[in-house]
């Protein structure tokens, strides 16, 4: 397959000494990954049988899987993670949901739990990555930085939402009812960086608004002192201390309340629960309200056919109980609202971006 893929892009000789052999290698097994969806397994097979026909040729292997800077371990590397994270994460049940709308009633305001809720009614809706909107630590801000040594803040500031009223109009007066949300995403993994998507209010619903809950962390990171450069993901720990909001923060809340409300799971499937389980969620809510592959990967942002490991099992189910899930299917329908069908803009791919 190597041989043909050299020859298909004009390669005159698949092997050399050139440092560039390790770039044409590593084109050669992403598009391998993304045409056939290989694993990371049967990646490095290939990889080895093509060290092989370098070191026959009197060539130093291009692939060199023991540098973590080779550019070839880097992308078998990064399939890795994804495949352990797929293996790993389980969306949000309906279970985890409302009883985390139990507690946010019932918490103190600006606390980790009411802010928790209030993100993951937003990320039911657009399948935020956690890097969007929680840091590594809950002191430090994560930034990426350019090639050119340019740094920007990962997560979403106030200065990417927009908010609008019910006659079009920029909201100022924080006492508005917002009924649009305009979300620009400065920076992001598929490098479609400045893409933005619009949603609408569900005032049929108006706890699980999605553009209501984002205008209460818009809101709460204002009056903690943000500034329009700073994250929106904080809250107030209990010893009123401002802190950012973490993966690891996530986590905490959301396992405690799946041993609540799921007494009969196990610590290996407490432990599927974590921030990448609201962006899986928002994938399976699409798949089962029927929506098709190209639209999910679309809207949710997602690269690669990466999306398909996590919808083996809800796949399954829908063939053999479609009658059954007709009803869950509407009630799904009523979750996503309005914003079913709406998808982010298309930009140009930033390519100086570097790796992210």
């Amino acid at each position: 397959m190597y041989l043909n893929f050299a020859k298909k892009h004009g390669i005159q000789d698949p092997c050399g000494s050139e440092p560039g052999y390790q770039r044409i290698v590593a084109c050669f097994i992403e598009q391998l990954m993304l045409d056939h969806n290989s694993r990371s397994a049967t990646v490095r097979g290939y990889v080895e049988s093509i060290n092989i026909l370098f070191k026959l040729r009197n060539f130093d292997p291009p692939a060199d899987l023991s540098d973590r800077a080779n550019m070839c371990a880097k992308i078998i590397v990064a399939r890795e993670k994804e495949e352990c994270i797929a293996r790993q994460r389980s969306p949000i049940t309906r279970e985890i949901y409302s009883a985390l709308l139990d507690q946010a009633n019932k918490s103190i305001a600006d606390s980790a739990e009411i802010v928790v809720f209030d993100w993951f009614t937003l990320i039911r809706i657009t399948g935020l990555r956690c890097a969007e909107y929680a840091q590594k630590t809950q002191t430090n801000v994560e930034e990426h930085e350019y090639a050119s040594g340019k740094r920007v803040v990962k997560a979403f500031v106030p200065s990417d939402w927009k908010f609008y009223n019910s006659k079009g109009r920029l909201i100022t007066d924080p006492m508005e009812v917002p009924k649009k949300l305009k979300m620009t995403f400065r920076i992001q993994k598929n490098r479609q960086n400045g893409q933005s998507i619009t949603f609408v209010s569900n005032d049929a619903h108006l706890d699980i608004c999605p553009v209501r809950a984002a205008y209460r962390i818009y809101l709460r990171a204002k009056k903690l002192g943000q500034s329009d450069s700073e994250p929106m993901g904080v809250f107030v720990n209990k010893f009123g201390i401002k802190k950012y909001l973490t993966g690891g923060k996530i986590a905490e809340i959301l396992r405690s309340v799946a041993k609540r409300v799921h007494p009969d799971w196990s610590a290996d499937e407490l432990n599927r629960i974590s921030s990448h389980s609201g962006r899986v969620w928002a994938l399976v809510l699409l798949d089962e309200a029927g929506m098709s592959p190209a639209f999910m990967t679309s809207r949710l942002r997602w690269m690669g056919d990466s999306y398909k490991l996590y919808l083996r099992d809800t796949s399954i189910l829908q063939h053999k109980h479609i009658d059954a899930l007709k009803k869950e299917s509407d009630e799904l329908m009523k979750l996503l609202g309005t914003n079913k069908n709406v998808l982010p803009n298309i930009v140009p791919v930033d390519n100086d971006m570097g790796d992210y």
